[in-house]
């Protein structure tokens, strides 16, 4: 074995080298190609996360504007009713403040009967009158507040029926 070819050698040498060289190339080449693979693929999977993300956000911002919009009609709505119940309550004051005003005025004309009164069986009747004409009275003025808080409860659902459209 020492009377091998030095040019051999050499040669042999070179052509190791050159092999090393061509696997290291080919190892670089195919970690390149794996890296690449690597940087496409978690590009790709970014770009979904990004979509999905996207139409999450789409999703999200289309349930609070409706949210948003409800709410709207809601209150709206609360605001409609409560005017109608702030009359139906303006309109009951009114018609007790006039009972009241009409009671007293019944109450002075009974002091003046009695006052003027001649006999007992006078006074007797004065307040018999006296006490059934407010008892008519409280039961007229009880019979237009049922009506006209039936009137209201018509109209309020009057209007819980128009926002249902």
């Amino acid at each position: 074995m020492a009377d091998q070819d030095p040019d051999k050698t050499q040669r042999t040498t070179v052509k190791t080298a050159r092999a090393a060289d061509t696997a290291a190339d080919r190892t670089a080449d195919a970690a390149r190609a794996a890296t690449d693979a690597g940087a496409g693929a978690a590009q790709q999977g970014a770009e979904r996360l990004q979509g999905q993300m996207e139409a999450m956000l789409g999703t999200t911002s289309r349930a609070s504007q409706e949210a948003a919009r409800r709410a709207s009609e809601n209150l709206e709505l609360m605001k409609r009713l409560a005017e109608t119940m702030t009359s139906g309550v303006r309109e009951a004051s009114s018609e007790v403040v006039e009972w009241t005003r009409r009671a007293s005025e019944r109450q002075a004309e009974a002091t003046r009967q009695i006052t003027q009164a001649r006999s007992l069986d006078d006074v007797l009747d004065i307040q018999n009158n006296y006490i059934r004409e407010n008892l008519q009275s409280l039961l007229e003025l009880s019979a237009k507040v049922s009506r006209l808080s039936a009137d209201k409860a018509n109209e309020a659902s009057g209007h819980l029926d128009q926002d249902r459209r």
